[in-house]
C-alpha cells in the first residue's frame, strides 16, 4: 500500500479492513482502530480471534455467524457492539463488501463505523415512548413503570446499575433498583436525607445533582460504603427529581463497578432521565389524586341521593352519572340517555312548567334552580331539587346542557310528617288534654263532695288518658322508620 493511499485511508473516520475470504483472518486494517478502539493494528493482525476477543458478549454470536460465511449476509451491513480497551462499550456498524469472481468470492473487506451516539439517541428515544405509553395505561402502578424503566437503561448501558428511591418525611426508601442485592437495598431503605448521606441521601438533602467518582474514598459514603462496595460498586451519581412544588420526591442514581467520572455526554443522560422520571412520576401520582377525588365524589353522590349529567346538542346524547341513574331507578349499561328521555320521566303535572324553565334559562343564558317530581319505571314518584345551565361557545351558540338533581323525596316526605304531626297536636291530642283538665277542675270543686261523682271524674280521667297515650303512640309509630 502505498504511502498516499495509507493517508486516504487513515484520514477516513472509519476503520477500513481487509479479510481472507477463505479464513477470514485479517490481511489489514487501518491505524484508525486505535483511536475508535484503543488497540493497535498489530494487535488486530497478530490475533486470528480479534474480533471475537472484542465483541461484546451478548453480541458473539451475530459476528461468528457472519464469519462463518459471509455471503449469508442479507445486506451489505450488520450492527453489533464491542468492548474498547478502557471497556467501554461502543456500538458499531460494520459495511461489508463482497467481491465475486466466476461466483467465488474473492475478496471481502469493510468499513467500521462508530455509531454509538446514533444508536444510543434511538434506543433512548424508544425507551421513553415505551414508558410513556406504559405510564398511560390506569391498570400499570408506578413501581412497574420505574422497573421497566430502569431495566431498559441498564440493558442500554450494560456497564451501569440504576436505583430509584422514594424521598418522604426526610428519609429514603426504595422504590425501584431491580438489579441490587438484598442486602444492599436493606442497608439504603429508610435512611436519613443529609450531607454525607451517601449520594443519594446528599443530594436529596442539596437538591443537586452528587457525582461520586470513588465510593470507597469519599466522606459522603463513610456510613454506606462497605454495603456498596460488597455489592461492587465503585461509583455512583445520583440526581434529585424535584417536583413543581419545589419538592424532592425522589432520587435518581447511575452505580459503575469501576472508579469513574462521568463525561459531559453521560451528564446530559443523567438530566435526560431525571427530567423523564419526573413527568411520569407526577403524571402518575396526580392521575391517582383525581382518581381518588373522583372516588371521593361519587361516593358523596351517593350517599347524598345527588347525580350530575350533560346533554350535548349536536348529537343529543346524554350523560347520567351512575348515582343519577339510581335516583331514576335506571340501569347505567342499557339506559339511553337523551334529553327526550328525562322529559318523558318528568311528572305530568311538571312537565309543561319544567319545559318553560328549560327554556328561559336557555334563551335568557343564566342557570336556574327548580323543584320537580318524577316518575321512574317502577312507578314510585321521586321529588328533585335540579340545577340547569347552558354552555355557550364564544359566539354564543349553545353547546350543550349540564345540570345536576339532588333526591328530596325523604325532605318532602318528613315535612309532610311533620305537617302531620303539627294537625295532630293541635287537633287531635287536645281534646283529650282539654277533657282532662276539665274533670281536673271538677274534682277541685268542693262543691262536689259525693264520691260517687268523684270516681265517675276520676273514671274519667284515666279514659282521657289511655286515649291520650293511645294518640301519642300512634303518632310515635307513624313517625318511626327503619333504616
Amino acid at each position: 500500500m502505498t504511502d498516499r493511499c495509507k493517508l486516504l485511508i487513515d484520514s477516513m473516520s472509519g476503520i477500513i479492513w481487509e479479510a481472507n475470504p477463505e479464513t477470514m483472518e485479517l490481511i489489514s486494517i487501518s491505524d484508525n482502530v486505535s483511536r475508535m478502539l484503543g488497540y493497535s493494528s498489530k494487535e488486530w493482525l497478530n490475533d486470528k480471534m480479534y474480533w471475537i476477543n472484542h465483541t461484546y458478549s451478548e453480541d458473539i454470536e451475530i459476528v461468528k455467524s457472519f464469519f462463518e460465511d459471509p455471503t449469508k449476509l442479507k445486506k451489505n451491513n450488520f450492527d453489533f457492539r464491542m468492548v474498547s480497551a478502557d471497556g467501554k462499550i461502543i456500538s458499531m456498524t460494520n459495511f461489508v463488501s463482497l467481491v465475486f469472481e466466476d461466483d467465488k468470492l474473492k475478496s471481502i473487506a469493510g468499513v467500521l463505523l462508530d455509531t454509538t451516539e446514533k444508536t444510543l439517541l434511538g434506543n433512548l428515544e424508544h425507551l421513553e415512548k415505551l414508558v410513556l405509553e406504559l405510564n398511560a395505561e390506569n391498570n400499570t402502578a408506578l413501581e412497574e413503570t420505574l422497573k421497566f424503566y430502569v431495566l431498559g437503561l441498564e440493558h442500554i448501558f450494560p456497564n451501569m446499575k440504576c436505583s430509584i428511591l422514594k424521598i418522604q418525611d426526610g428519609k429514603a426508601y426504595n422504590w425501584a433498583s431491580p438489579s441490587f442485592t438484598a442486602d444492599y437495598i436493606e442497608a439504603v431503605h429508610g435512611m436519613s436525607i443529609g450531607l454525607n448521606r451517601g449520594s443519594c441521601g446528599t443530594a436529596a438533602f442539596l437538591k443537586e445533582r452528587v457525582v461520586v467518582s470513588d465510593i470507597e474514598h469519599d466522606e459522603k459514603w463513610v456510613d454506606f460504603k462497605d454495603a456498596a462496595l460488597r455489592d461492587g460498586m465503585r461509583a455512583c451519581w445520583s440526581y434529585p427529581i424535584i417536583n413543581t412544588n419545589g419538592d424532592v420526591i425522589a432520587t435518581f442514581a447511575m452505580y459503575y463497578n469501576e472508579i469513574k467520572v462521568p463525561a459531559e455526554s453521560e451528564l446530559v443522560i443523567i438530566d435526560r432521565s431525571a427530567a423523564l422520571l419526573r413527568v411520569i412520576m407526577e403524571n402518575k401520582l396526580y392521575a391517582s389524586i383525581v382518581q381518588e377525588l373522583n372516588a371521593m365524589i361519587l361516593q358523596g353522590q351517593e350517599l347524598a341521593n345527588f347525580g350530575t349529567w350533560q346533554w350535548d346538542f349536536k348529537g343529543n346524547t346524554a350523560k347520567w352519572s351512575d348515582s343519577l341513574c339510581k335516583i331514576y331507578g335506571v340501569n347505567p349499561a342499557t339506559h339511553n340517555a337523551t334529553f327526550e328521555s328525562y322529559i318523558n320521566m318528568v311528572h305530568p303535572d311538571d312537565k309543561e312548567r319544567v319545559k318553560e324553565l328549560l327554556d328561559r334559562a336557555h334563551n335568557n343564558k343564566t342557570e336556574i334552580t327548580f323543584e320537580e317530581r318524577i316518575i321512574r319505571t317502577d312507578g314510585e314518584i321521586r321529588h328533585l331539587r335540579s340545577w340547569f345551565r347552558v354552555i355557550f361557545d364564544d359566539n354564543g351558540v349553545p353547546l350543550k346542557f349540564i345540570g345536576a338533581s339532588l333526591d328530596i323525596s325523604q325532605v318532602i316526605e318528613n315535612n309532610m310528617l311533620m305537617d302531620d304531626i303539627a294537625w295532630q297536636q293541635s287537633h287531635v291530642v287536645r281534646a283529650p288534654l282539654a277533657r282532662i283538665m276539665g274533670l281536673v277542675n271538677l274534682i277541685k270543686d268542693k262543691s262536689l263532695q259525693d264520691e260517687g261523682e268523684q270516681q265517675k271524674i276520676l273514671d274519667a280521667i284515666v279514659a282521657s288518658a289511655h286515649e291520650l297515650d293511645n294518640i301519642i303512640r300512634d303518632i310515635i309509630h307513624s313517625t318511626r322508620k327503619d333504616y
